[in-house]
């Protein structure tokens, strides 16, 4: 029964995928702006570390530091290509946000099931390629080799679940816009807070040790530093199966908070009419 009841979910699925293949030649053009933004990244800390008085920064050399930026440049383009939030904004837009929390089809289960069509477009035309040229230039520039297989494997284990916690993350700050109106204003406070927290730009070594401390107790980490690091071998088994651990934890916790949300929201739209 419930295998059947969660198969309606999978046309919303396939109806993201097949959108993000529709703006295929769009994916291509932001293909090529994240290999130029790859690019500079390197040039720019080539400069920096050329000169530094020491090799390492933050306990980073050159090399540790490439690596991590352009797989947490490449790994963004997934994690981060959930469209929960985007869709709630057109469903305000278009004036279609009552109907749809009042269907009988779960709408916070129809935006993830979008969202992770949008994740498997999203791989096939930009994180594939990408990863595959990052490695290249990788190896050809600084020596660094294929990820290991086990590592990967993980590694991608980690992406889906980030992708998970961004996406509920997303759902409940589009909530949060129903009521402000403020969708564009929330979007750039969005992704300012999670582009730098979850460790996108720079690592959290840079950061200082008491937001660190704050840090650990919230989901940021997890959704973009972690991963990379267990990509880059930087992690033993034990801690590799810990921040998977505490990244499902965090998915527990805020699809409970999506679902207390969104039957809170459904009651108040029943009760004021819409």
């Amino acid at each position: 029964m419930k295998i059947n009841k969660y198969k309606k979910y999978l046309a919303f699925s396939k109806a993201g995928i097949l959108d993000g293949f529709a703006y295929k030649f769009s994916a291509l053009g932001w293909l090529l702006g994240d290999l130029v933004s790859i690019i500079i990244l390197f040039y720019l800390w080539q400069a920096i570390y050329q000169n530094s008085p020491t090799e390492t920064i933050n306990g980073m050399t050159f090399k540790d530091m490439i690596a991590y930026l352009i797989f947490a440049r490449v790994s963004t383009t997934l994690i981060f290509s959930s469209s929960s939030f985007w869709n709630i904004g057109f469903d305000i837009y278009e004036g279609n946000i009552s109907i749809s929390l009042i269907r009988p089809i779960n709408y916070r289960y129809r935006l993830l099931a979008s969202s992770f069509g949008n994740f498997l477009s999203t791989a096939i035309l930009m994180f594939i390629p990408l990863f595959i040229v990052s490695i290249v230039i990788l190896n050809l520039s600084l020596g660094i080799g294929f990820p290991e297989l086990a590592h990967l494997l993980l590694f991608l284990v980690s992406v889906v679940l980030s992708f998970v916690i961004v996406d509920s993350m997303n759902f409940l700050i589009g909530e949060i816009s129903i009521f402000t109106n403020a969708l564009f204003g929330l979007m750039i406070i969005k992704n300012i807070i999670l582009s730098f927290f979850s460790g996108s730009l720079l690592p959290s070594s840079f950061f200082p040790d008491w937001l660190n401390a704050v840090l650990r107790f919230l989901p940021f980490q997890s959704m973009v530093e972690k991963p990379i690091m267990i990509l880059l071998g930087r992690l033993e088994y034990m801690d590799i199966l810990m921040t998977l651990l505490i990244q499902l934890m965090w998915v527990v916790i805020l699809s409970v908070l999506c679902n207390f949300s969104f039957n809170r929201l459904k009651k108040h739209v029943v009760s004021v009419g819409g």
